[in-house]
């Protein structure tokens, strides 16, 4: 029996990182992204670099507008591959907020949403109230379970108050209730990520979010040109979680499952 890796392929790798992220978090600049996704035969590639709040990771704003001009060059550059950009910006608080404001969106076409560790959040309250309890409860298992509703909350108010295109490895680094969050996208449009570098969602987390009429895309989270298109456990997963291929929209699998290559993921960005 083949791995889930060697019947699937991305087609359109929507999470890569570059060096915009800050101190040298990533490896290679936009265009050697974009070249390699080329040599491999992708369709479409989306730079997506970390939301401004992370000290360590954060793009600058100042530097959206310039990354935007090498976009759009890339894409004037090269008719066989279609370029997108796009933040991935950090859950910062429990109301909801993101690390991203009106003035800065207008240069991206998607905009992603994840938690992660060494953000700034937005307020005092929220540092002792959101980060520091989410940071504790990596060591100590019973704060996981109290922080779940607490956790879901501010989810599902980051949805209702942005127009995200993607959630980015829910499921990893603080405990959410995947179904609430998959009712809170199916409402929404919002894609759920299947990370291959983080392995979230695992096969248990699209089980759970199966039921909802929510898309998924496997993604690669690359840091360096080498992790383009890898996809971790992502094809095991979505064998043992039972969906439909078809739902995963970025990704071609071949004839042992029927499903032919597409790039759904394209006409997220392009909305």
């Amino acid at each position: 029996r083949r791995s889930g890796s060697e019947i699937m392929k991305i087609e359109h790798d929507m999470h890569t990182h570059t060096i915009y992220s800050r101190n040298h978090h990533a490896k290679n600049t936009i265009e050697e992204m974009v070249e390699q996704a080329r040599k491999m035969g992708l369709k479409a590639i989306t730079i997506s670099d970390h939301g401004r709040n992370h000290p360590f990771y954060g793009i600058r704003p100042k530097n959206l507008p310039v990354m935007r001009a090498e976009v759009d060059r890339l894409n004037r550059k090269y008719d066989d591959i279609d370029v997108y950009l796009g933040v991935e910006a950090n859950l910062i608080g429990s109301d909801g907020e993101i690390d991203i404001g009106e003035e800065e969106r207008k240069y991206c076409d998607v905009i992603y949403a994840g938690y992660h560790f060494g953000y700034l959040p937005n307020t005092a309250a929220n540092f002792f109230s959101f980060l520091l309890p989410n940071l504790a409860a990596q060591f100590i298992p019973p704060l996981r379970k109290k922080r779940r509703k607490k956790n879901t909350d501010a989810y599902v108010r980051m949805c209702e108050r942005y127009p995200l295109t993607m959630i980015t490895h829910p499921g990893d680094k603080m405990p959410i209730d995947i179904p609430r969050l998959a009712e809170a996208a199916q409402e929404k449009d919002i894609i759920l990520e299947i990370n291959g570098h983080h392995d979230h969602m695992d096969a248990d987390e699209i089980r759970a979010a199966a039921p909802y009429d929510v898309r998924f895309a496997v993604n690669s989270d690359a840091h360096a040109v080498s992790q383009i298109g890898r996809t971790g456990h992502a094809g095991e997963n979505i064998r043992k979680a039972g969906i439909d291929p078809a739902r995963v929209i970025n990704v071609s699998f071949d004839d042992e499952t029927g499903v032919e290559g597409q790039d759904k993921a394209g006409e997220a960005c392009r909305q």
